[in-house]
């Protein structure tokens, strides 16, 4: 097990970790009271796992979401806050975790406003979790059909990250996950080679290396930059893109994973860093190789095209005037965060979705 500090957040990595913030609570919270917020429909997966490792959860109050994406909305918390209320769920109240990225941010979100803030720990059970939501204290839900647009920055109190979560997930959370590993990589690794990860986008071949690193990246990341006013918006990379393929989704009513729409959005935003900064041709074409065999790509008809800008423009980190600002890659590991893309460039470039040879070709 090894522990990486997200400012004054430890966040135990590993085998163990479950145990250590067992010991973890037993100190820091001492006879302060503790509920569990754990998400409903993943509750017989994820509770054994919990109760076995930290056994005197199973005597607190319990509390569920059903955090689906589609209910990522501020109305789905007055039910728990009321609750919360009734049962007088005081500011010297632990709330306990217990869920993936959507369950995390609603559930950080939901704690960081009850009475102007009351103390949560995180356990992350996706692998997507894991590696983005649990980290660097940003929580949120959506405003309709626009992504994470109310939300606050509250770091958690402790993060177990513990990998007996991995063999409840289906093949698909699992790859949603990978996603945001992948992306790490990307941004941070000027060496890195998409061909050295092609092995490990199978629950078997899994490297916790991979995810170790991604979190104390987004660590330091984030203990720089914690409001995200600059550094953290690389963390973005594949986000402006794919949040609007996410939101298309949703409206069309045939949800996609959130990892598989960043990926397709690294796709499109790796062919704009060609376009606009100056990414070698060859890593684009070696990144979208691996993204296009892991994932497949994105559905939408080019009447949708309008429909996706008009999302990337409502993006919440967009300057003044609607500029849309993706994240872009002017070389594996070093990003470029305040350029702003025309639309028009950004058209031509869905309309030439899903890439293939000839596109980067003729179409940079």
């Amino acid at each position: 097990m090894k522990t990486v500090k997200d400012q004054d957040c430890p966040v135990f990595i590993g085998c163990g970790s479950l145990e250590k913030l067992k010991a973890w609570l037993r100190k820091k919270a001492q006879d302060a009271p503790i509920v569990l917020l754990h998400e409903k429909n993943a509750a017989p997966l994820i509770l054994p796992p919990l109760f076995e490792k930290i056994p005197f959860l199973q005597d607190v109050p319990r509390y569920e979401l059903d955090s689906t994406e589609n209910r990522k909305q501020i109305e789905s918390l007055m039910p728990l806050w009321q609750a919360w209320n009734q049962n007088h769920i005081d500011r010297n109240t632990w709330v306990v975790l217990l869920g993936g990225g959507v369950l995390c941010d609603m559930g950080g979100f939901a704690a960081s406003l009850f009475k102007r803030g009351i103390p949560f720990v995180s356990i992350p059970t996706s692998l997507l979790a894991m590696a983005d939501a649990s980290v660097g204290g940003k929580t949120a839900v959506d405003l309709g059909e626009v992504k994470n647009i109310l939300g606050s920055f509250r770091r958690p109190q402790a993060v177990a990250v513990d990998p007996v979560f991995i063999d409840t997930l289906p093949d698909s959370e699992f790859l949603s996950g990978m996603a945001e590993i992948l992306k790490m990589q990307l941004i941070s690794k000027r060496g890195f080679s998409p061909e050295s990860m092609e092995n490990s986008f199978c629950k078997q071949n899994f490297d916790p290396k991979l995810l170790h690193f991604a979190i104390k990246e987004k660590a330091r990341i984030t203990r720089l930059d914690f409001e995200e006013k600059n550094l953290r918006r690389t963390l973005n990379f594949g986000h402006t893109v794919g949040h609007a393929f996410e939101a298309l989704a949703l409206r069309q009513n045939r949800p996609i994973p959130h990892g598989y729409a960043v990926a397709y959005g690294m796709a499109c935003e790796l062919l704009l860093s060609v376009r606009c900064c100056g990414l070698e041709a060859e890593k684009f074409e070696r990144a979208n190789r691996l993204i296009q065999n892991v994932y497949g790509t994105f559905d939408f008809a080019p009447e949708d095209i309008s429909v996706l800008l008009e999302y990337m423009r409502s993006d919440k980190k967009n300057r003044q005037n609607g500029q849309i600002r993706p994240v872009l890659l002017k070389n594996y590991g070093t990003c470029l965060y305040k350029l702003s893309v025309p639309a028009q460039t950004i058209q031509e470039v869905l309309q030439g979705y899903p890439f293939n040879e000839k596109t980067y070709q003729h179409g940079s």
